[in-house]
């Protein structure tokens, strides 16, 4: 496995943690052996949690592929499914 996608994946577990520490009822994450997040404007993001109706994407990216075509078609998608329903819905970019 690549040094980065050690990092990357890392960034994911590490974050898919923390939404469960701070009290998110249902966390998935695109990690082998994980059931994965559901696809969202024909994307899958690294972790998707939902708790009383609102729901959170957290897309994990490194520096070198921060700026690259997939992330940025990505973060596209993941924007425009948020802003369908802002006082529900946030997408953050999280570096690893």
């Amino acid at each position: 496995m690549k040094a980065n996608q050690q990092k990357h994946d890392a960034g994911v577990a590490s974050w898919a943690r923390q939404i469960t520490a701070a009290g998110w009822s249902n966390v998935w994450s695109d990690l082998p052996g994980n059931v994965k997040p559901p696809l969202i404007n024909g994307h899958l993001p690294d972790v998707y949690a939902t708790h009383n109706g609102y729901e959170y994407v957290v897309e994990i990216e490194t520096s070198d592929s921060l700026n690259s075509s997939h992330a940025l078609l990505q973060k596209t998608a993941f924007m425009r499914w948020a802003a369908l329903a802002p006082t529900r819905r946030k997408f953050e970019i999280r570096i690893a």
